[in-house]
C-alpha cells in the first residue's frame, strides 16, 4: 500500500532542543505515525539562537535522524529557490508548516503556492502563534502582517490545523472563513510510575523547564518569589536556552534581590532523553507562561509524577479539578503566592498523594488511538 508523504516544514529539528514545544510535538507525531505516513523533514542546519551548524551531521543533502529522512539546510543555500526545489523533488501529498511566522519555513512556502511554483496542499499548524499572549510580543509588526497576507489572500486555500478548541477560535478570529481540523498535539513520552523524590514540610524544590523567553514569563516567576514571606527553604532551578539576553538581563537582577531562604540557579539546557532523570529531582514544575498551546514540559512534568504550578493560558486548567497543581490567572497574584505556601508546607503524605494524582489525570488525557485517529483524518 503506497504510504502518503507528508513534507514537515520547522525551523528547527533534532538534534537541536532548544526550540522547545513545535520539535517535541514534531518527534512525537514522526515517532506514533511512521507506521503509517513516509515523512520528509525540512530544516535548518543549526539550534535556536545560534550560528553553529551541529556537529556531525551533513547538510544540503538528504539524510537520516532516528530512522526518519532530514533535509538540513545551511544558512548559505536556504533561500526561496532551493527550497521549491527540495519540495518539488520530494512531490508530497501534504506540505506541513510548524509555524505562524517563520519566514521560510510557513510564508515562503505560502507565497511559492500561489504563484504556482509547488502545487501540494498545504495545512499550517501555528503552534499558538495566534493566541493573544503571542500577539502581545512585537504587535504592531504582526499586526501589519496580518492585514497585508489578508489583503493578498495568501492563506484562503489551505488548512488550519488547531490542537485545541480555543486555538480553534484564535485562529477563526483573524480568519474567520478558515477552514480548520482540530488534532491534539502528541507526546510519546512513557508514563513513569517510579517517582521516589521525598517531600518534607518547609522545603520545596522548584523547576523550570522552557527558552527563557517573556512568553514563558519567567520574570514573573520569580517576581511573585520575591514577595513570598516564609521560614520554608525554596530552590528554584532554571533549565533552558538563553534565548532573550535583555530579558534575561531582567531576570537576575530579580535573582540577586531575593531572600537567602530562597535559592536560584540556571543550570543548562537538557536533552529530551534528560527530562525525566532530571525532573525526578524536584517537587513542582512553576512555569506560569503567557500561553501554551499544548505545554510538553507540563505534560513530562505530570507523567513523572511532579505536579505543576502553571496559569490558566494553557490546556491543562483542569489540574485544579483533579488536584495534581494549580492553574493561576496570572491577575491573581496572590493566589500564586498562596499555592506555593501551601507547596512548600506539604508534608511526605501529601505530596505522595498529588504526585499519584497527577499519574491518574495524565494518563486519563493523554488518549494515543485517539490523537491517531485525528491525525488521519487532518492528512485526507
Amino acid at each position: 500500500m503506497h504510504k502518503k508523504r507528508i513534507a514537515v516544514l520547522i525551523d528547527w529539528y533534532l538534534p537541536g532542543n532548544r526550540a522547545g514545544g513545535p520539535v517535541k510535538s514534531i518527534y512525537s507525531l514522526l515517532n506514533l505515525l511512521k507506521e503509517e505516513y513516509e515523512f520528509f523533514v525540512i530544516t535548518r542546519n543549526n539550534d535556536l539562537g545560534s550560528f553553529a551548524p551541529y556537529k556531525n551531521v551533513e547538510c544540503n543533502r538528504w539524510t537520516k535522524y532516528k530512522d526518519t529522512n532530514v533535509y538540513y539546510f545551511s544558512t548559505e543555500d536556504l533561500n526561496k529557490s532551493n527550497l521549491a526545489g527540495i519540495i518539488n523533488e520530494i512531490n508530497p501529498d501534504f506540505i506541513y508548516l510548524n509555524s505562524f511566522w517563520s519566514y521560510y519555513f510557513s510564508i515562503v512556502p505560502l507565497q511559492l503556492k500561489k504563484k504556482n511554483k509547488i502545487g501540494t496542499k498545504i495545512i499550517l499548524a501555528p503552534r499558538g502563534m495566534l493566541s493573544k499572549g503571542a500577539l502581545s510580543i512585537k504587535p504592531l509588526k504582526k499586526k501589519l502582517y496580518l492585514f497585508l497576507s489578508k489583503f493578498n489572500k495568501l492563506y484562503n486555500e489551505i488548512l488550519f490545523h488547531a490542537t485545541t478548541n480555543n486555538e480553534e477560535k484564535e485562529i477563526q478570529n483573524h480568519f474567520p472563513k478558515a477552514k480548520i481540523k482540530i488534532a491534539s498535539n502528541v507526546n510519546s513520552t512513557n508514563v513513569s510510575k517510579n517517582k521516589k523524590n521525598v517531600k518534607q514540610n518547609g522545603e520545596l524544590k522548584l523547576f523550570y523547564l522552557s527558552r527563557v523567553a517573556r512568553v514563558k514569563n519567567l520574570l514573573f516567576a520569580l517576581n511573585i518569589l520575591k514577595e513570598i514571606k516564609t521560614e520554608g527553604n525554596i530552590v528554584y532551578d532554571i533549565y533552558g536556552s538563553l534565548e532573550d539576553a535583555t530579558y534575561w538581563e531582567e531576570c537576575e537582577n530579580v535573582i540577586k534581590s531575593l531572600s537567602p531562604n530562597i535559592k536560584v540557579s540556571y543550570k543548562y539546557e537538557i536533552d529530551y532523553e534528560d527530562v525525566p532523570v532530571v525532573m525526578a529531582n524536584y517537587h513542582f514544575l512553576f512555569l506560569p507562561t503567557l500561553n501554551e498551546n499544548f505545554g510538553h514540559t507540563i505534560v513530562e512534568s505530570l507523567v513523572s509524577g511532579c505536579p505543576v504550578i502553571i496559569s490558566n493560558q494553557t490546556p491543562w486548567n483542569d489540574v485544579n479539578e483533579n488536584n495534581c497543581g494549580f492553574a493561576i490567572s496570572l491577575n491573581k497574584k496572590e493566589e500564586f503566592k498562596s499555592a506555593i505556601s501551601r507547596a512548600i508546607q506539604m508534608n511526605e503524605t501529601e505530596y505522595k498523594k498529588m504526585s499519584e494524582n497527577c499519574i491518574t489525570f495524565i494518563e486519563q488525557k493523554i488518549n494515543i488511538k485517539q490523537n491517531i485517529k485525528a491525525y488521519s483524518e487532518l492528512f485526507l
